[in-house]
């Protein structure tokens, strides 16, 4: 009997052990927006590394939450992987839209229900899992491991650069980035696999007109700051996209290669990113130009909220003092952050809106990975193995800090990706399918045993 195939028989022998630590590790909250949880969630990250694992793990300190950082050593192999994850998650509200309370981790049927079942405490302490069979049954791994486990991707990853920049002489001895996500549409369907993520550039914009808000008696005479910024809002974008000058003049135009894999698979590309959501309405295309869209064009200039005057209940009768918009923009190759901020303050000052003020509260670059790596290669083998057929997005419409990685001084090919299925990621009722834990942590042994024997 191959190794694999005992790992996976160890897997299957001690899965209601493994199942029961992602429900161990799911119960403790973690919400970086408040701060719930976020000390103990670290600690007890650090503490699987070590006491599961066998590893060093220790808190790197930054301006916010820490960084887990971990290391696991082979006795054979001189090649290293840095594996991330990130500890923090979503709010839970509305908590009456839940099924199961958010931080009890229930099996309801066939999931788990939980904050942060699929994004992505459950997939991480999976890892952990599949790691930990390995062990068990080799006492060895195939790789060496650097782990860095964050708690601020849900507020922008913004502290990261001080973990990459104080762990750089770790980071660089690794060739890939690898985040293992359990990612099938449905239990039925055939794992995705993303060889890149957009950019994401999130700004503040906010008008003020006086030092206090204003009996609304004196509107006549007084300028509103709500109706200000949505005319400078409605300066900004149009029904068919983006008019802020040069706006789109940086955009790579996709390859015959991409198109291909986004046009033979269009309905696959829209329904998988909106089907958990429930959607009814989109914005009238047909199904291959919005997946042609969603892959390949930056967003155009998404309002993620919009504050202004009174919004209690009853009535308050004033002309506020100044009104604020959230907003994001999705960038794809060639452009950058910076170059859209600009862009946007020269479209402002140009159309008479210089009094606005913007402020950027995160900045991600965009990742692309080619499908002729070795590491995607190994990881279209593993899922041939387990009877499917990978199917290639060559960009996923959200955005992820491992950019910070696959370029200068580090340099990482990128891999995303595993078997399994969840859902409802920052919405109520979050799960993961248990049967396809399962599996999840079988591919991830599969992977790294197929990868150790290609040379990167």
């Amino acid at each position: 009997m191959s190794v694999v195939k005992r790992i996976h028989e160890n897997i299957d022998g001690n899965f209601e052990e493994h199942l029961a630590r992602i429900q161990s590790y799911l119960r403790q909250p973690s919400i970086s927006s408040t701060g719930q949880g976020m000390k103990e969630t670290a600690e007890m990250t650090c503490s699987y590394i070590r006491e599961l694992l066998g590893g060093e793990a220790t808190l790197v300190p930054t301006s916010g939450y820490p960084v887990v950082f971990g290391k696991l050593k082979s006795n054979t192999s001189d090649r290293t992987i840095f594996v991330y994850g990130m500890y923090d998650t979503q709010p839970v509200e509305p908590l009456d839209k839940w099924v199961s309370p958010p931080f009890e981790a229930r099996v309801v049927g066939d999931r788990i229900i939980a904050r942060g079942a699929i994004n992505t405490k459950g997939p991480l302490i999976g890892f952990f899992n599949a790691l930990k069979s390995i062990l068990d049954v080799t006492g060895d791994l195939p790789f060496n491991f650097v782990i860095g486990v964050e708690g601020e991707e849900e507020q922008g990853s913004i502290h990261l650069p001080e973990f990459a920049d104080k762990c750089a002489d770790e980071l660089k001895k690794c060739e890939v980035i690898y985040m293992p996500m359990p990612n099938q549409p449905s239990e039925e369907a055939p794992p995705v696999l993303n060889l890149g993520f957009k950019g994401i550039v999130y700004l503040e914009l906010e008008c003020t007109t006086n030092p206090l808000d204003v009996h609304s008696s004196q509107a006549a005479i007084l300028p509103n700051p709500a109706w200000r910024l949505i005319w400078a809002l409605n300066s900004m974008r149009g029904e068919d996209g983006v008019l802020v000058e040069g706006f789109y003049e940086n955009v790579e135009p996709p390859s015959p290669e991409d198109l291909y894999y986004v046009d033979s698979q269009a309905d696959t590309v829209v329904k998988m990113m909106t089907a958990p959501y429930e959607v009814k309405n989109y914005r009238g295309r047909s199904i291959k130009a919005m997946a042609r869209e969603l892959v390949f064009s930056p967003s155009p200039i998404n309002i993620d909220g919009f504050i202004s005057g009174w919004t209690g209940a009853g009535t308050k009768t004033i002309v506020p003092c100044k009104a604020l918009a959230k907003i994001d923009v999705r960038l794809v190759p060639n452009m950058t952050g910076e170059e859209v901020v600009n862009k946007i303050k020269n479209h402002l000052k140009k159309h008479g809106f210089d009094d606005i003020e913007v402020r950027v509260l995160s900045n991600y670059g965009w990742i692309k990975t080619s499908v002729k790596e070795k590491v995607i290669q190994a990881a279209i083998k593993t899922f041939k193995e387990f009877g499917y057929e990978t199917v290639i997005h060559p960009m996923r419409p959200g955005s992820a800090p491992m950019y910070l990685f696959c370029r200068e001084p580090f340099n990482m090919k990128m891999l995303f990706g595993g078997l399994g299925h969840g859902g409802l990621a920052h919405a109520p009722n979050e799960y993961i399918m248990v049967n396809g834990l399962r599996n999840f942590e079988k591919s991830i042994v599969s992977f790294l045993y197929n990868y150790s024997q290609m040379q990167p």
